[in-house]
């Protein structure tokens, strides 16, 4: 390893404990409804702002020994905790795609830093998925849509290796493009009033009920969404049905027309090969494809799982999720976590039973998990499975 490399994941190190400091932020305040910017950092307790010196990533808390220096309240060692995974997230990222490249479809960091980007937003965002998923049984959409948003855009005007971003035909892509107007079709109806959202007339979902012989103490019995809630499940998940008919219903024609007209597949063909502005059109339509996909994975087990079971299967914070992760890796990665996840939240869930805490467990850390694991070990997963079902 040379003294680039070495000044570089110093660097990196010390800015993602700086961004870990702004997740913070966006995990105790975004699940609140408060704003990120306004007011300035300020302990939570007596209101104070917080100086410059005493909000320093990692060196604060440790120098404050964790108590605010104005009113001497604990600080939570999860700031920290928080500041140092984002920093060692974001080095393992940069050692394991540049030092000792394990990911097929990289060169170099100066060529290939736009990928190194949408990935490392893609870990920030898993992480503060995790966190407030774990604390307020909450995945914030806003953080999905921003990750989602950032790995459509830069698969777009910075096309990585179909190793890194795995590219689809192009009548999938056109599928996808319509399914895409669809939902767009869908998010305006109901802005307008003329969807009604799912399960918007359900009482708080978060039911709790104090331990036996454990004086206040509670325990989380009930997430999901049942009829105790004052709503119907089954007649709730419907209303998703009909949200995503339009998109079902446009990527269906869309094949149709392009596996009965020639001339209309030709051009979608066409499309993708000839032109300066062909490969960033490729690129878009594997983020697209992939945010489809992984949205798909976890929507689909949402609405059958609900309709067999007549109890809220899943929740729509993790089709976000999950579609969230295809945006930037493509589809192949969100499927492999799909069928991943539940091997970790296994694992967790029979601790939660052993403990007998709570009923139910959240699910975005296992998917976040799973995904993180996917991505690092992507080419040897590939691999393996090939070699079970090679291609002839």
């Amino acid at each position: 390893m040379d003294e680039v490399s070495i000044f570089a994941i110093v660097f990196i190190f010390a800015f993602g404990a700086a961004i870990g400091s702004f997740l913070n932020v966006v995990i105790y305040r975004v699940p609140r409804g408060e704003s990120i910017a306004f007011p300035p950092s300020h302990c939570p307790s007596c209101g104070k702002s917080i100086q410059w010196y005493d909000n320093i990533p990692l060196i604060s808390w440790c120098v404050l020994r964790g108590q605010c220096r104005s009113c001497k309240q604990r600080i939570s060692p999860r700031y920290l905790l928080i500041e140092a995974a984002t920093a060692l997230l974001l080095v393992l990222l940069f050692v394991w795609y540049f030092i000792y490249p394990t990911r097929d479809g990289l060169a170099n960091f100066g060529t290939d830093w736009p990928t190194y980007i949408a990935h490392g937003v893609l870990l920030c965002g898993l992480l503060v998925c995790t966190a407030t998923d774990l604390d307020d049984w909450i995945v914030p959409l806003e953080v999905c849509w921003v990750v989602s948003v950032v790995g459509v855009a830069l698969a777009t005007v910075h096309p990585p290796e179909p190793a890194m971003l795995p590219q689809v035909s192009p009548t999938l892509g056109a599928m996808g493009a319509a399914a895409a107007v669809g939902l767009l079709i869908s998010a305006i109806a109901q802005a307008r009033g003329l969807l009604q959202p799912s399960f918007i007339d359900a009482t708080d979902t978060v039911r709790c009920e104090n331990d036996k012989g454990k004086g206040k103490s509670q325990r989380i019995v009930s997430v999901a969404a049942t009829k105790a809630h004052g709503v119907n499940p089954r007649r709730e998940i419907l209303r998703e049905v009909v949200y995503l008919a339009p998109a079902i219903g446009l990527a269906l024609a869309m094949w149709v027309v392009l596996s009965f007209s020639d001339g209309a597949f030709r051009w979608v063909n066409e499309l993708s090969r000839i032109g300066r502005w062909s490969p960033h059109w490729v690129g878009f339509q594997a983020a697209l494809v992939g945010y489809l996909v992984g949205g798909l994975w976890i929507w689909g087990t949402r609405i059958f799982g609900t309709l067999g079971f007549g109890k809220e299967a899943m929740g729509l914070g993790d089709v976000h999720l999950l579609a969230a992760v295809g945006a930037v890796t493509g589809w192949i990665t969100p499927s492999l976590a799909f069928f991943i996840a539940p091997f970790f939240g296994l694992l967790w869930a029979l601790s939660v039973v052993i403990s007998r805490k709570q009923r139910e467990i959240p699910y975005g850390p296992w998917l976040a998990l799973a995904s993180l694991v996917v991505m690092l070990t992507y080419d040897g997963l590939i691999d393996y499975f090939q070699a079970l079902a090679p291609i002839r």
